[in-house]
């Protein structure tokens, strides 16, 4: 079976408690039976380098970071799931209870939404509305 792979250019945007953060980045989309991987290098930053993949499937998005900073976040609607943050100052056990999860896509390209109430190590740390959306980058 062949992956089918090109290139993507997503834009994430985050809200919580009023505040709004956007982040864009270039990278490669993989469709592998029903689900959709997303891959890119976030932009460098005092963490150091950190690749980011993005799972895709019917009812559930996976985050999964791996460099300098490590991190693994899963949201099913309905559902606490924990996960972790770690840096080089150590590690941090997150739980993520997600709320609604709505997925607009076709061929992996298209938007998602959803909103989770963060837990960090037992301690709520927030509500958050996320977009997720994903358009063919350049030359696809």
């Amino acid at each position: 079976m062949t992956t089918a792979k090109m290139g993507v250019r997503i834009r994430i945007e985050s809200r919580s408690a009023g505040q709004a953060t956007k982040q864009t980045a270039e990278g490669e989309l993989y469709l592998k039976g029903e689900h959709v991987y997303i891959r890119y290098e976030e932009k460098p930053s005092e963490l150091g380098r950190t690749v980011t993949l993005i799972k895709l499937e019917a009812g559930q998005v996976k985050i999964i970071r791996q460099g300098d900073v490590q991190a693994d976040q899963t949201f099913v609607p309905g559902e606490k799931r924990v996960g972790f943050y770690q840096t080089a100052q150590g590690r941090m056990e997150l739980e993520m209870e997600t709320h609604e999860l709505t997925q607009n896509m076709e061929a992996g390209i298209g938007t998602v939404h959803w909103s989770y109430d963060l837990y960090a190590s037992g301690e709520h740390a927030g509500h958050y509305r996320i977009k997720l959306n994903i358009q063919k980058g350049q030359g696809s």
